[in-house]
C-alpha cells in the first residue's frame, strides 16, 4: 500500500492551477432556454341538445357530454344559471377530457338550459345546450 500525498500549493504552482478553480467555469447563461406554451382552453366537442318525450323519458337518464382542452382545467355545471351540485339526482363524471352530466330519472321538472362552465387559471369558456322535455299530449 502506498500513500498518497496531498498536492501542495507548490505543486498546484508547477501545474498551474489556481485553488478553487474546477477547469472552465459554466457559461453565465444556458445555451438555451425552455418556453412554456399557453394551452389554449377550449372545447373540442361542444355540448347537444336533447329532446326527450315525457312519456319515453321517465325514469330513463340525459347525458350532456363535452370534450375538452387540457384536461387539467376545472368544469362546473348550471342549470338555468344556477350551479349544479352533484346528487343521486346529477352525476359528474371526468374521464382525462371527458367530462358528462348524467341526469338521472328525468321528469319535466328537468326541462332547461343546461351549461358546462369550463376554467383555468383566469380564463374561462361555457358550452350550453337545453333539455328539452316534451309533455304528454
Amino acid at each position: 500500500i502506498t500513500a498518497k500525498k496531498t498536492p501542495s500549493p507548490a505543486d498546484a504552482e508547477r501545474r498551474k492551477l489556481r485553488p478553487g478553480s474546477g477547469g472552465e467555469k459554466p457559461p453565465e447563461e444556458p445555451p438555451f432556454t425552455y418556453q412554456l406554451k399557453a394551452v389554449p382552453l377550449k372545447f373540442v366537442k361542444e355540448m347537444k341538445d336533447i329532446v326527450l318525450k315525457e312519456a319515453e323519458s321517465v325514469g330513463s337518464s340525459a347525458i350532456f357530454e363535452v370534450l375538452i382542452s387540457p384536461s387539467t382545467a376545472i368544469t362546473s355545471w348550471m342549470k338555468d344559471g344556477s350551479n349544479i351540485r352533484e346528487s343521486p339526482k346529477h352525476k359528474f363524471i371526468a374521464d382525462g377530457k371527458d367530462r358528462k352530466l348524467h341526469i338521472i330519472d328525468v321528469q319535466l321538472s328537468d326541462a332547461g338550459e343546461y351549461t358546462c362552465v369550463l376554467r383555468l387559471g383566469n380564463k374561462e369558456k361555457t358550452s350550453t345546450a337545453k333539455l328539452i322535455v316534451e309533455g304528454i299530449p
